[in-house]
């Protein structure tokens, strides 16, 4: 089995710009756990210039795979939060320990 690679995927989210954060087995890796996964987790901001950020990503991420659709990908039928990402936030906030009141 090859194994995945999770850097390009996650260099490829941050340089688009996109708002995420690592979750899952892989997030408990990089919080020191010792475990093996072959997935990534993220959970990322529903702001609709995020999500426009993320579907560049993807089709950056994918096309070398031979992906097919990958320029009809559009935020669709997509539910948007309607505090505007507020609940990303917050959960980011807490992830890295800042208080959420200061944002």
């Amino acid at each position: 089995m090859t194994k995945p690679d999770f850097g390009s995927l996650l260099r490829t989210l941050t340089e688009h710009g996109v708002d995420f954060l690592v979750v899952g087995g892989v997030g408990a890796i990089l919080q020191g756990a010792t475990l093996s996964t072959f997935d990534l987790d993220i959970v990322h901001s529903t702001e609709p210039d995020n999500i426009t950020r993320l579907l560049a990503a993807l089709a950056d991420a994918l096309r070398p795979l031979g992906c097919p659709g990958l320029d009809r990908m559009r935020p669709r039928n997509y539910r948007v939060d309607k505090g505007g990402g507020l609940a990303y936030r917050r959960a980011a906030a807490q992830a890295v320990g800042v208080s959420s009141a200061s944002r």
